[in-house]
This record gives structure tokens, C-alpha cells and sequence, in this order.
């Protein structure tokens, strides 16, 4: 049975008090109907490690969180098949790239089949240091694999990665984690075997082979099987390394303006132009 962490449970009594409705009504969402839009000026207060709480009633299939720009990508750190069912609600965590996006396009919620009631943004974690693919709580117990769109990694420049952080509550290192692109042979990226145990995280020291494998993925599946041990929560999947620091916070520079070209995330500050690393293009 999935158990909630206490680290969770703290978060959910957070969060219940620092609730924002940016939407609320009744709208069915179906591929024929069309999904909820909602506007850019509902994000303005969106920061970092907030989440986007959804709920629902009628599902029988899954929910797809859409970026309102020119090709509606997927929000960066959301997942494929993020399957719901019946009543309840989704819980859908923001990264910086999300958040930059959802400020300047708004959100669309689509899916096959389900009725939207109520759309919260909450306060929720702070984010690990490097770069957040994906943050969240994913239930990992038997052979269960998170999948995540390329939209969260596809505009990092991978030149200064130099590993890969697997986050969870485990408090352990005995259990399987498989990194595919694909369920054929050939798409296994690594294992655990290539990675080591760091404090309350598996690393993946990354290769030039391994940078190309991943930034080229067109999703990453990352499978868990607990093993003998107890099924844990799976927290953050963070990119480490030599990031340059370009773009400051300092109130006395100029301000950085953002924007998306052919599809990335592009800051122009000082009249230089950084992707959403603080690397500079």
C-alpha cells in the first residue's frame, strides 16, 4: 500500500494553509472538447517548487499539462502517463523552467476524459541545488517507472553536466533503478550499477556518451523495483555540475527579459543573451 512520508504529510499542512484558487467552476476535458486554459497572469506569484494542485471528478483516463505557446509543449517536469481515475486530485510540481513558462503562456489541462472542479497553486519544497528536471513524489515499489517528457531536460546544456541525482526517502542504496529511452534492448541508458550512494541520493557520474544518450532521449523512463526493502517515495531528479553563474539577482543590474526561441528558454540580460542555465548563446 502507498504510505505518505512525513516529509509529505508536512508539506500537505503547509500547503493547506498557503492555497491560491486560480481557477475553479466545472469544465469536462476531453480530446474532442478541448482542455482548461488558463491565463499567464494567474502564474504571476508562481515560484520554484510551488505546485499546481487539480481537481477532478469522472476520470478514466489521464492528465496532460500543456504550455499555451506557439506548439503547446508539455510543461517542463510533468509526466507521461500521469494516469488518474475517478474523484480526487493531481498533484503537478513546478520547476524553474515551468514556472518561466507558465508566466509567460499560461496553462492548459487536457486529457481523454474528466471533469475539472478546482485548480490550486500551493507553496510546497525548496529545490535541490543543479539543475530540476522533475520534482514531485512518485511511489516506488515494484518494477514502477517514472516517465518524463524531454520538455524538462531538453534545453539544459549538458556540455556542464557532470552527473545525474536520483532523490528519494529509500534511506538506502539496495534496490534497482533502470534509465531507458525506450523498452527495447538498446534504449537502457544505465543502471544502478554505474551509479554511487550519496546523502539521500544515487548518483550517475556522466560521460560525453552518457550527456549524448540522455539530452537526445525523447523521454526518460526511470524504472524502480524495491527489492527485499520497503517501497519509498522517489523526490527529485536533478542534473549536477559546473553551471556558469552568468545571471545575477542583484537589484542594481539591469532586468532580465525572457522569452521562448524555437522552443528554449532564452534570457537577454546586460544585451547578452543566456539559455536557462546562465549559459551564455
Amino acid at each position: 500500500m502507498k504510505k505518505i512520508s512525513l516529509v509529505a504529510l508536512f508539506a500537505a499542512l503547509v500547503m493547506s494553509v498557503n492555497a491560491t484558487d486560480i481557477w475553479t467552476g466545472s469544465k469536462h476535458v476531453s480530446w474532442a472538447e478541448g482542455g482548461l486554459q488558463i491565463a499567464a497572469d494567474q502564474f504571476a506569484a508562481a515560484q520554484p517548487g510551488n505546485l499546481i494542485k487539480v481537481h477532478f471528478t469522472g476520470a478514466t483516463d489521464g492528465i496532460e499539462f500543456k504550455v499555451m505557446n506557439e506548439h503547446f509543449d508539455h510543461l517542463a517536469g510533468s509526466r507521461e502517463a500521469a494516469w488518474i481515475s475517478g474523484d480526487g486530485a493531481f498533484e503537478q510540481f513546478l520547476t524553474q523552467t515551468a514556472v518561466d513558462s507558465l508566466k509567460a503562456h499560461g496553462l492548459e489541462l487536457i486529457g481523454a476524459n474528466f471533469t475539472c472542479t478546482k485548480v490550486e497553486l500551493l507553496e510546497s519544497k525548496t529545490l535541490k541545488e543543479g539543475f530540476t528536471v522533475w520534482t514531485g513524489f512518485f511511489w516506488a515499489d515494484d518494477w514502477t517507472t517514472l516517465e518524463l517528457y524531454r520538455d524538462g531536460y531538453c534545453n539544459v546544456d549538458f556540455t556542464y553536466a557532470t552527473a545525474l541525482r536520483i532523490y528519494s526517502e529509500a534511506n538506502r542504496s539496495d534496490f534497482v533503478i533502470n534509465i531507458k529511452e525506450n523498452w527495447d534492448a538498446e534504449g537502457q541508458i544505465a543502471d544502478q550499477n554505474a551509479m554511487t550512494a550519496g546523502e539521500g541520493y544515487m548518483e550517475l557520474p556522466l560521460t560525453d556518451d552518457l550527456r549524448n544518450r540522455l539530452a537526445n532521449a525523447g523521454h526518460w523512463m526511470i524504472q524502480f523495483n524495491k527489492e527485499t526493502g520497503a517501497a519509498f517515495n522517489v523526490t527529485d531528479i536533478v542534473l549536477v555540475g559546473n553551471f556558469p553563474t552568468a545571471l545575477s539577482n542583484t537589484a542594481v543590474e539591469s532586468k532580465a527579459v525572457k522569452f521562448f526561441e524555437n522552443g528554449q528558454l532564452v534570457i537577454i540580460k546586460n544585451g547578452v543573451k543566456y539559455n536557462a542555465l546562465g549559459a551564455q548563446l
